[in-house]
Formats: C-alpha cells, sequence, structure tokens
C-alpha cells in the first residue's frame, strides 16, 4: 500500500507534464525503458515519482548523444517512413 501523499501520474498527465506524447511512452514502456510502477485494474498505466525521475535522468543521458533522425523521429510519435514529409493515409501526395 502506498503512502497517502505519493502522486501517481496516468499516461496523459505524464505527456502533457513532460511534453512527450502517449505514443512515445506506451513505446517507452513495450520496449522497457520506461515501464510504469503500477496499473489500474483496467490496465491503464501509473507512473510514480521514482519513473518520472528515471524518465528525466534518461532524457538527460539522452541530450548528451546524437540521435539518428528516425530515433528523434520515434519519440515525437511519427510513424517511421520520411520525417519530414505529410503522411497521407490512403491517396498518394500530388507531385
Amino acid at each position: 500500500m502506498r503512502a497517502a501523499g505519493d502522486k501517481r501520474w496516468k499516461v496523459g498527465e505524464l505527456a502533457k507534464t513532460t511534453g512527450l506524447t502517449v505514443r512515445a511512452l506506451h513505446h517507452y514502456d513495450k520496449l522497457g525503458l520506461l515501464v510504469p510502477s503500477e496499473r489500474t485494474e483496467a490496465g491503464h498505466r501509473l507512473y510514480a515519482e521514482e519513473d518520472v525521475r528515471r524518465l528525466y535522468a534518461r532524457r538527460e543521458l539522452l541530450s548528451f548523444v546524437e540521435l539518428p533522425p528516425l530515433a528523434l523521429a520515434s519519440e515525437h510519435g511519427h510513424r517511421g517512413g520520411s520525417v519530414g514529409r505529410p503522411h497521407h493515409r490512403g491517396r498518394r501526395a500530388r507531385r
């Protein structure tokens, strides 16, 4: 059981607080980079203060590493393909 003052963030709240996308946080969880401390009975992610500290520590470390464009794109929720080109579902861009 946790203490009454222990803050827990839902994934949307953490995304808004950190400037990351929900999709990026889900991706980090899937990769094991930032696994939430708890889940609700319904399976929703709950992040504890220690999780938030780990996230900021990893982001600080990554600021010293030059990442290829695809890695940067995935942090901002892009799906792949060419970064910077508009993505049109179901139709091709006119040339």
